[in-house]
């Protein structure tokens, strides 16, 4: 991929802090499934099946955004990954690379916050009792991680 061009007049700060997100996300994804799984998520039966659904509509949109491209395996069986080891009952813990665990941590903060960002009209009642439910468990979900 070629680099783009940026005139640093025309850009403003929030704009750079957004680019060099995406940047480090897009680093981050290279490195997945690389590193040694050394790091211990212990997590909890509903922690477990809210991951497992989470996992399964991030694995939905990267297939649908990138395809079979080269660059997603690695992703994408840490996806699988991932879900197999919600999904056994027997397992309390996920082991994972630093890498791996800063992809979750940065895609569980990026999805809370983009439903912090979201603007319903009255009307939409049901979207906003089921958005704040979900934001209550992408917190805990956060903080158990951490």
């Amino acid at each position: 991929m070629k680099g783009q061009r940026i005139n640093p007049e025309k850009i403003n700060p929030m704009e750079m802090n957004k680019m060099s997100s995406m940047i480090g996300m897009m680093g981050l994804m290279q490195k997945i499934g690389k590193g040694k799984r050394k790091y211990v998520i212990k997590l909890e039966k509903n922690h477990k099946k809210f991951l497992s659904r989470f996992i399964i509509e991030i694995k939905k949109e990267f297939e649908k955004n990138y395809g079979n491209a080269a660059q997603m395996k690695g992703v994408l069986s840490f996806l699988d990954y991932v879900k197999k080891s919600c999904e056994n009952k027997a397992l309390k813990e996920l082991k994972v690379s630093y890498e791996e665990f800063d992809f979750l941590k940065r895609m569980l903060s990026d999805s809370l916050r983009g439903m912090a960002a979201l603007n319903l009209k009255w009307y939409e009642i049901h979207k906003k009792v089921s958005i704040k439910i979900m934001r209550t468990q992408y917190k805990t979900l956060l903080e158990q991680m951490k």
